[in-house]
């Protein structure tokens, strides 16, 4: 998902942020090019031809970073709430009754959460379709685990 960043320094300039994608963070786009990041931040012209710093910072449960450029906050969209953040976490519980194979996938299944936390569906859909994705990673929970005993089992022969 690519957002539109608006700040007065860079009117003539066109600022874009990509959201994270599964195995990559999210990317500053200066007039549709890709910025170069140094040290966990972008030095970018602005108008005035003063280099400023862009922060990009994200958290993976939710694909769509915040942005501060010099000591500047942007809102990039409407921050996710305390409940949503909950309701997306639900399938990490399964690090606790399931280990390393319980983390992955609840790590997974709160990742596509949070993806369709961030989509344009409405709340019934969306609370909908993220119950399904926890139910879905206690399914496969159940099914790698078992799978995983029936090998480590199987070798004990």
């Amino acid at each position: 998902m690519r957002l539109e960043v608006q700040h007065p320094a860079f009117k003539t300039q066109r600022l874009a942020v990509e959201s994270a994608g599964w195995f990559t963070g999210p990317r500053l786009l200066v007039n549709g090019s890709v910025a170069k990041k140094q040290k966990g931040r972008y030095l970018v012209a602005a108008d005035s031809g003063t280099e400023t710093v862009i922060q990009v910072k994200y958290n993976f449960l939710d694909p769509i970073p915040t942005i501060k450029i010099g000591d500047e906050s942007v809102v990039l969209a409407k921050p996710l709430r305390w409940y949503e953040y909950l309701w997306m976490g639900l399938p990490v519980v399964l690090i606790f009754s399931g280990g390393a194979i319980g983390g992955f996938v609840g790590a997974v299944a709160a990742g596509a959460s949070g993806r369709i936390f961030r989509s344009d569906r409405g709340f019934v859909a969306k609370y909908g379709f993220s119950a399904l994705i926890t139910i879905g990673a206690v399914v496969a929970y159940a099914v790698l685990a078992t799978i995983f005993q029936l090998l480590i089992g199987g070798s004990k022969r």
